[in-house]
């Protein structure tokens, strides 16, 4: 073992230790200053208070009760319970009769395969420019082939064989393919007429209206919503004189069914008047109402396939609930025989079918057969394109009616 030098020195890990040691047992003298400044009338003050205040709770956790609140049972202790039940009608539902029950609950006349007289000379007066029909045949393809979203399809069914599980598509719902389509049909719209149609209009989407009225000692209700509404600063002028013989016009006959048959009977409701304007705005007049038709959403209970005259009929209950809400909105919740007539025009569609109509609401004054009536005027359902999609992996879009536009324009500039 090799000696090596000694060397007398601290070692700096005891002298610390010792250091905590000594001053971790030293007491604090009394320097009386305290006692002085307080002899003074100065007041003592602990620092604590100073550097560390009190946290104030902007936050009552007492008052709150996380617990998950139970929903109110569906019985005669609900607030909105009425003992005489409500008939409503809702944006999923269609009749059972379709139009000639639509005719009987509305009190109106319709006017088939034809549109009043301003609307259809409007039509054959556009001079629209050459490239249009390209334009609107790449609006067809943009929303229904080259749309990049993608979500889940609704299940495919076969009524021969309906156990059999088909695999899920992934693609483009209706339901946004039409909301595409009229949209960007609108816009094109906006382009032709100039800015003295367009800056007179302006656009609500999802618009909800609510309509209660009684009908022969039944409490109706309509809550619909209108997917887009043109409004306009002028309300739209009577597509047609009102004829004094009312009796000669009659309304279909569904004896031994009432009027109201299928529609759902309910006694928790709320009865309100909805309108999507307050009336000081200047364009408050609802001027066109564009309706999507989803076959997958609007369908019957029965689950029996969905009949055309039942599509017609529900573009009808929400042109009348258009313009019964405007004449409520116009003349009060208690109107019946209305100052002037209220028109409305109507487009109903599922993306490539489309049916117009025009609605003249003449009276509110609903019950019975007898007296004034409604007028509506329909045109058969006109397609827009025969096929449109993929064919051997390449966009095709053929059978495009050039018509269906001419008419959607011919109703934007109707003033």
């Amino acid at each position: 073992m090799k000696l090596s030098q000694i060397l007398y020195k601290q070692h700096i890990g005891r002298m610390t230790r010792r250091h905590w040691y000594v001053h971790g047992k030293k007491t604090p003298h009394d320097l009386r200053s305290e006692k002085v400044l307080t002899s003074k009338g100065v007041q003592i003050i602990d620092s604590k208070e100073i550097l560390k205040p009190k946290r104030t709770e902007f936050f009552d956790f007492k008052k709150v009760n996380f617990l998950r609140k139970v929903p109110i049972p569906k019985d005669q202790n609900h607030p909105d319970w009425h003992d005489r039940p409500c008939l409503v009608y809702e944006d999923h539902e269609l009749l059972v009769q379709g139009l000639a029950q639509a005719q009987q609950i509305t009190k109106t006349v319709v006017f088939e395969n034809v549109l009043p007289a301003n609307v259809e000379a409007l039509t054959e007066q556009l001079n629209l420019p050459q490239e249009t029909d390209t334009l609107v045949q790449r609006i067809i393809e943009n929303s229904v082939i080259f749309d990049a979203h993608q979500e889940l399809l609704p299940k495919l069914k076969d009524p021969s064989r309906p156990a059999w599980n088909f695999p899920r598509q992934m693609g483009i719902t209706d339901q946004r393919k039409i909301s595409n389509l009229s949209k960007k049909l609108i816009q094109l719209c906006d382009c032709l007429s100039g800015p003295q149609v367009a800056s007179t209009r302006s656009i609500i989407e999802n618009a909800l209206l609510c309509y209660p009225f009684e009908k022969e000692f039944d409490q109706l209700m309509f809550t619909l919503t209108m997917d887009v509404v043109l409004m306009s600063e002028k309300p739209l002028k009577p597509a047609g004189q009102v004829k004094k013989d009312h009796d000669s016009m009659t309304l279909p006959i569904l004896y031994p069914m009432t009027p109201t048959v299928g529609m759902r009977k309910q006694n928790i409701y709320k009865l309100q008047n909805l309108y999507p304007l307050i009336s000081g705005y200047h364009q408050k007049n609802i001027h066109t109402v564009f309706i999507y038709y989803d076959k997958t959403s609007v369908k019957n209970i029965t689950e029996l396939e969905t009949e055309e005259t039942q599509v017609f009929g529900r573009a009808m209950m929400k042109a009348f609930t258009a313009a019964a809400s405007t004449a409520r909105q116009k003349y009060g919740t208690d109107v019946k025989e209305l100052p002037e007539p209220i028109t409305v025009q109507c487009i109903q569609s599922d993306g490539k079918q489309f049916y117009f109509s025009v609605y003249q609401l003449n009276t509110l004054d609903i019950d019975g057969e007898n007296g004034m009536k409604n007028y509506c005027w329909t045109l058969p359902k006109l397609n827009l394109y025969n096929v449109g999609g993929y064919e051997n992996g390449k966009p095709v879009v053929e059978g495009y009616n050039p018509e269906v536009f001419r008419r959607i324009l011919a109703f934007y500039k109707n003033n």
